[in-house]
């Protein structure tokens, strides 16, 4: 069978729907598109964790047939953005696999999936969906993904906070336990408590202007119209009641969070890490330390950054206590690399006994709580 269809529209298709932050080895499905031909139309089916997606796209079959293969997902997306003729025929081939033909220029991709009865998970259908649509803030969630995404958990030792806690008000936390590091907004617009992964985290930063977002029981649908095809991705959030998730703690969690206004000083973001960028090219060891202190002459507030090899005066202002914590210079750095404004607040955040054990740094969109080095 051969199917015959415009290039521009499958590149535009391929763009959206393979996500190549999402193509991981360790869920096999990802690495895999599903091409289906029929007389008139493609349907490209893809799989990631806990998301299914399908692209629509018109086109010309020379059989009235269904002819289906899987083939690696990148590899077709990379191969078809290089095409400058104005059509593309795909040709399933006996025995599996498929040829792509672009212009004089033909291009064998094998079948991925030889001897196994395999079908990637569809969305929901769009006639199914009843509830009204939620509006996708595309800034709100590039906002998520450039300043607190740096802070997930990469570690299954508290394996709940590989995800992305979202509470039904709006609030954002992404953070690790075992760091002692968490990041909180409020941006999101679910409108209910669930966990999110980092792979729906990029799927909402590939979606086009004009995407809709609905709510079908405890998933949610996206769908996408354009006059050259269509899309539909359905994903899965994981709610804290589920079996085996876990609780996320997100009320002590942001119930440490110290955004004092009257105790907290105002420091220049870009001169803090210009010293943590020099402190780091001097350490020898990535658990080295430099110790954080504020401390005041009289009237005037400095903050000092002292380590092994390096000594730093930072005239700040405000009216925070004096108050010193050691940390670990990449995690200090990781969060001023990571503030969104010139300058941030920044207030110490204490034990029972008042002694200083760490810092929340925060700026009117962002919250940044970092325990000190154990």
């Amino acid at each position: 069978m051969k199917f015959t269809l415009s290039t521009k529209p499958l590149i535009s298709a391929l763009d959206l729907g393979v996500i190549p932050a999402n193509v991981s080895k360790y869920y096999a499905k990802s690495c895999l598109a599903q091409l289906t031909a029929s007389k008139s139309t493609l349907k490209i089916n893809l799989e990631a964790s806990l998301i299914s997606s399908e692209l629509i796209l018109k086109g010309s079959g020379d059989v009235d047939e269904t002819a289906t293969v899987f083939v690696d997902c990148l590899l077709l997306k990379q191969l078809v953005s290089t095409f400058e003729s104005a059509t593309t025929t795909i040709e399933y081939v006996e025995g599996g696999g498929i040829v792509l033909h672009s212009g004089s220029s033909k291009f064998n991709l094998p079948n991925m999936v030889e001897g196994v009865s395999l079908s990637l998970n569809a969305p929901s259908a769009v006639a199914d969906v009843t509830s009204p649509s939620i509006p996708v803030k595309a800034d709100d969630w590039k906002f998520i993904k450039d300043y607190q995404m740096y802070a997930i958990a990469m570690s299954f030792v508290y394996p709940v906070y590989t995800n992305v806690w979202l509470g039904d008000d709006g609030s954002v936390i992404v953070g690790d336990f075992g760091q002692q590091l968490f990041t909180a907004s409020n941006k999101s617009a679910l409108g209910r408590t669930c966990l999110v992964t980092d792979t729906i985290i990029n799927l909402f930063n590939t979606l086009p202007e004009g995407a809709t977002l609905t709510q079908v029981g405890k998933s949610y649908l996206i769908n996408y119209t354009s006059d050259a095809f269509t899309y539909a991705a359905e994903f899965t959030p994981k709610y804290e009641s589920d079996e085996g998730v876990g609780d996320y703690k997100s009320g002590v969690i942001l119930g440490v969070f110290n955004k004092d206004e009257a105790n907290h000083f105002d420091v220049p973001v870009a001169e803090v890490l210009k010293r943590l960028n020099q402190a780091e090219l001097l350490s020898t060891n990535a658990d080295d330390t430099i110790k954080l202190s504020i401390v005041h002459n009289g009237a005037d507030a400095v903050l000092k950054l002292v380590d092994n090899n390096t000594k730093h005066d930072i005239p700040v202002s405000g009216t925070c206590t004096d108050f010193a914590v050691d940390f670990y210079i990449a995690k200090l750095k990781s969060v001023f690399n990571n503030i969104d404004e010139e300058v941030a607040h920044v207030s110490p955040v204490v034990d029972a006994t008042g002694a200083a054990q760490g810092i929340t740094v925060w700026t009117k969109q962002i919250a940044v709580m970092l325990g000190g080095a154990e």
